[in-house]
This record gives C-alpha cells, sequence and structure tokens, in this order.
C-alpha cells in the first residue's frame, strides 16, 4: 500500500489536472496547456510564460528535493506565485487560423494550484521535525 504524503497527493493532484479543463470559454485540458505554454516563451507574454514555468519549477522541486533543501520552500513560493499569473491570461488561440477564445481559469486551473500548495504545506510541516 502507498502512503499518501503531502508529495503523493500533489503529483496525484497534479494527474488530475493534466486531464481536466483548464479554462473556462475554451476545450483546453491541462496537457495542452503546457504545450500552450511554450507559445508565451516565444511570444514574450509574461501571462502564458509564468505559469508555464511554474510547472518546471515543481517538477524541479520533485526532482532535486534532497539537494535543495535549503531552498525548496522558497522555489514552492516561487512556483504558486508564477502560477497565479493565469490569472492574467484572457484570450488564447484555438486554432492556426487566428481564432481566439476568451477564457477564465476553469476547474484544472484549480487543482493544478492546488497540487502547488500541498507540496508547499508538506514542505512547511517537515520543515517543522
Amino acid at each position: 500500500m502507498i502512503k499518501l504524503t503531502f508529495k503523493n497527493i500533489s503529483i496525484l493532484l497534479y494527474g488530475i489536472a493534466l486531464i481536466l479543463p483548464i479554462f473556462f470559454g475554451a476545450g483546453v485540458i491541462g496537457i495542452f496547456g503546457l504545450i500552450l505554454g511554450l507559445i508565451g516563451v516565444f511570444e514574450f507574454d509574461i501571462f502564458i510564460f509564468l505559469p508555464w514555468l511554474a510547472n518546471n519549477l515543481y517538477f524541479f522541486n520533485l526532482i532535486f528535493e534532497k539537494k535543495i533543501k535549503k531552498f525548496k520552500i522558497t522555489i514552492s513560493v516561487l512556483t504558486i506565485v508564477f502560477g497565479l499569473f493565469t490569472f492574467g491570461i484572457t484570450r488564447i488561440p484555438l486554432d492556426e487560423g487566428g481564432a481566439y477564445a476568451n477564457v477564465k481559469p476553469g476547474i484544472g486551473f484549480g487543482i493544478w494550484m492546488l497540487s502547488f500548495i500541498i507540496l508547499f504545506i508538506g514542505q512547511l510541516k517537515n520543515k517543522k521535525r
């Protein structure tokens, strides 16, 4: 039986967020949101790029947890702050023809942010030990 730690719950929530719609107003699921985030890198759109960067920080925090003990809480805070920049996304491209959809963060976004917050809470709890 797998022991459900804060880290395991966080990873599970992140996985669930990948298959849920991340925006109201467009049928974009989380995995496509990761791909869409690359557009923000090339368009220099901070509201798309920073949430995408939050994913990289999240994985960095999970993978190098033992090596970055001093900085993991700081990285978690940055991950949450960068994720909140998603509220600045109001339009996303729908197709290659230049059509855009007006959007607001959806349920996938909420679960995605919850995965970051759960990891952060687990790190704070482990720091007290």
